[in-house]
């Protein structure tokens, strides 16, 4: 980005005071948006987000310990992740080295609240899309449990996040309730989060007809190689728009019995795609979670198919399995690592979440491909 300071202070200079020309000349260097600069403060950022979410996780138990984020699953899902046969070879790393190459994957749908009871599917809120893939080449940056290597790829339906760095994260989790507090806090109008308001409310929405129905992004970057990216899954075929059903006439589990009766007709189809991001394109930050990045700078690239073939997830222990089951960002291969603040500070929250959540229900976490297998 260039900044002519001539055409910023016409007239010339001379009645402007240091502080507003400092601000100019601060928002006119020339930053190159690909490199991650970490904080001063980043342990003690991660300290305090690993301690909020066990104090999260605590305060919303029941008998039952549940996940400190998309608490409630719809499904935990047998699925294929194919690689395009005819993948550029620009993208070729990590999972996509192999064109063509097929993982057995679980796919689990949720949605975004983190208590559990009052977690119900026709209240506005996030959707979650999680895949698990398995069977992958090489170490990952972070161990799944007992399991051997697994990819792990986390969105959500929304491209935005309605917090943008590590004070503000620990800032909401301190207390999620009063949403009002953190949007506003205080009189002080320097100080409130206005850009954040409305990326809330793109993040808390209503429900879809069919968690099938939904694109999911990763929200935050990623590597994929040496490039940065982010990833997203859309359907294969575009269905006729339904107006979603929002009323607790619905019921609590809608997406769910609309999940169990598409899968026991049908199955699914995502196509699973990349944006590259452009250093010198405005609006393409690693750090800021608020900001979509533009597809008209970064299109999406498909890069692999995701199948969910016709199945049945009624039973119990399957139901089981996938409260037990981890998924994290940080479940990557090094040509897939998590790249800015929101995503170093999941590297403390999910493995606080999960070991805090598996220790207090006496629970471990399952052979994610044993499992898959046995109803293969």
């Amino acid at each position: 980005m260039s900044c002519h300071l001539n055409r910023l202070l016409p007239g010339g200079i001379r009645a402007v005071t240091v502080l507003v020309l400092a601000a100019v000349l601060a928002a006119c260097t020339d930053t190159d948006v690909s490199q991650e600069i970490l904080r001063d403060d980043e342990a003690e950022q991660g300290e305090a987000t690993r301690a909020g979410f066990e104090k999260l996780v605590e305060a919303y138990r029941t008998g039952y310990v549940a996940r400190g984020a998309h608490a409630k699953a719809h499904a935990c899902l047998r699925a294929y992740f194919d690689v395009q046969p005819d993948i550029r070879s620009e993208f070729r790393y990590g999972i996509f080295a192999e064109p063509g190459r097929r993982y057995r994957t679980w796919v689990r749908f949720s949605n975004g609240h983190y208590d559990l009871e009052t977690s119900h599917d026709y209240k506005n809120d996030a959707r979650g899309m999680a895949l698990k893939l398995m069977g992958i080449d090489g170490d990952t940056l972070e161990q799944d449990g007992a399991n051997g290597p697994a990819q792990d790829f986390l969105m959500a339906n929304t491209p935005v996040f309605f917090v943008r760095n590590m004070p503000d994260y620990n800032s909401f989790i301190a207390n999620p309730e009063h949403l009002k507090d953190f949007f506003f806090p205080g009189w002080n109008p320097f100080k409130w989060r206005i850009k954040e308001v409305f990326a809330g409310k793109r993040v808390l929405s209503p429900p879809p007809a069919s968690v099938l129905d939904p694109m999911y992004f990763s929200i935050t970057p990623y590597k994929l190689g040496p490039r940065n990216i982010k990833f997203a899954a859309r359907p294969c075929n575009a269905r006729d728009a339904q107006e979603p059903v929002i009323d607790e006439n619905a019921g609590a589990d809608f997406l769910r019995d609309q999940l169990g009766e598409e899968l026991g007709r049908t199955g699914a189809c995502f196509i699973f795609q990349v944006q590259v991001q452009r250093p010198d394109a405005d609006g393409m930050s690693l750090d800021d979670a608020t900001e979509a990045w533009p597809e008209q700078d970064a299109p999406f690239v498909p890069l692999a198919t995701i199948t969910i073939p016709r199945q049945d997830f009624s039973g119990e222990e399957q139901a089981q399995f996938c409260e037990n089951l981890s998924f994290a960002p940080w479940h990557a291969l090094p040509e897939h690592r998590p790249l800015g603040q929101l995503n170093r500070l999941r590297r403390h929250a999910y493995p606080a979440s999960s070991g805090y959540r598996h220790e207090r229900n006496e629970a471990e976490i399952p052979d994610a491909m044993a499992y898959w297998e046995a109803g293969d």
